[in-house]
């Protein structure tokens, strides 16, 4: 299934805020529970400690094609957002999806947790 993607700011802030963190060297996947809505939904930021905007970019559509990739692993009911570190842009691309892989799975299995905790 493919995402949504997350375009406003308060939604990355509330799942920044409530969400789940999992790093590594190349990137940060923040994840929530989201109840609200039944498809995925990811968004993608990269400061400007990545570089300038000819890295930033890099980095994202390196992230974006990612989430294509990998779309199966993006099941309904959860919220990413995904982090670029200076690393993302330069690091191997095979190095860059065993990362996010780890990632995606270890914040999405915290987010689980939280969850059962809150109820």
């Amino acid at each position: 299934m493919i995402p949504a993607v997350l375009k406003r700011r308060s939604q990355f802030l509330e799942i920044g805020k409530l969400g789940s963190r999992s790093k590594t060297k190349t990137l940060t996947v923040i994840c929530r529970k989201n109840g609200e809505c039944s498809c995925p939904m990811v968004g993608y930021t990269a400061s400007t400690k990545v570089g300038g905007a000819v890295e930033r970019n890099k980095a994202k559509r390196r992230l974006r094609a990612l989430v294509r990739e990998l779309d199966r692993e993006f099941v309904p009911g959860y919220s990413f957002v995904f982090i670029a570190t200076p690393d993302t842009a330069i690091c191997d691309f095979g190095c860059l999806r065993g990362d996010f892989m780890y990632c995606l799975r270890r914040s999405r299995s915290r987010a689980d947790d939280a969850a059962r905790n809150r109820c």
